[in-house]
């Protein structure tokens, strides 16, 4: 069976006490008016595992910095747009 390769540039987690569930989205092509995210998939998981899954995900990434010689750049607006620290988030 061949899986599905999407693409997404938006995210939306929920959080209940058995189950995360991670609803990727992508934005539209640029048009007049307000913009709603289109829905690409819905991942559910147990919380374990979207710990492990988040662990590995910070680890390659920190790796592909490493090997980079610099960090992946945020601009700064997204940091306060979400709430996050370049520092104590990261």
């Amino acid at each position: 069976m061949d899986e599905a390769v999407l693409y997404s540039d938006g995210i939306q987690v929920g959080i209940s006490p058995f189950t995360v569930t991670l609803g990727f989205t992508v934005a539209p092509q640029a048009q007049p008016g307000t913009q709603v995210p289109i829905p690409v998939a819905t991942i559910r998981m147990s919380l374990e595992h979207a710990k492990v899954m988040a662990i590995i995900l910070r680890k390659q990434l920190k790796q592909f910095e490493q090997q980079l010689g610099r960090e992946i750049a945020l601009p700064h607006q997204v940091y306060q747009q979400l709430g996050l620290s370049p520092t104590e988030d990261w």
